[in-house]
């Protein structure tokens, strides 16, 4: 096990909720990840670049606490589960502008055809390197977190509010 993923001892050893992102299984498994994380900061409008950075720094522990009970055992490497929540973060923001929603509408449509054909599939639909292992948990769980950070404020309060009877 490396001393930096995301395992069970997350619990004891809080630095893994961050690093576990940053490690990988390979070169190839970093690019990868890389080149998609490019893909939101490029198509990002300009004005949503800080929410995006906020999203950056503050996504991954959150991510990480979820995907605690997927692991069975096992350990979580990659930056895949934030890969998707940036997806979904600018794929909301940008499906919600007149200028660009075809765009965000094809970039959220992306992250659905992926996020279904692992259902289907049981896991990764990617081609991978020896012991490169995906956890479509990180990928669902991402979304969700994406989506949730692209609302605006008053409509993350209106939506968790009680309601009153």
């Amino acid at each position: 096990m490396d001393a930096l993923a995301l395992t069970a001892e997350a619990l004891r050893e809080p630095w893994r909720l961050w690093t576990g992102h940053l490690v990988h299984f390979g070169w190839e498994h970093a690019l990868a990840n890389a080149v998609a994380l490019a893909v939101p900061w490029i198509l990002a409008a300009p004005r949503d670049r800080r929410r995006l950075a906020l999203a950056t720094l503050i996504l991954p522990p959150l991510l990480s606490v979820l995907l605690l009970p997927s692991l069975g055992g096992g350990e979580y490497r990659g930056a895949s589960g934030l890969v998707c929540a940036l997806w979904a973060l600018v794929g909301l923001r940008l499906a919600v502008r007149n200028e660009s929603a075809l765009l965000g509408l094809m970039l959220l449509a992306s992250l659905l055809v992926k996020l279904a054909a692992e259902t289907v599939v049981g896991g990764g639909v990617l081609l991978r390197a020896d012991g490169w292992s995906t956890l479509p948990a990180a990928h669902l769980w991402g979304s969700g977190l994406g989506l949730a950070a692209a609302l605006p404020v008053q409509a993350r309060i209106r939506l968790f509010r009680p309601r009153r009877t």
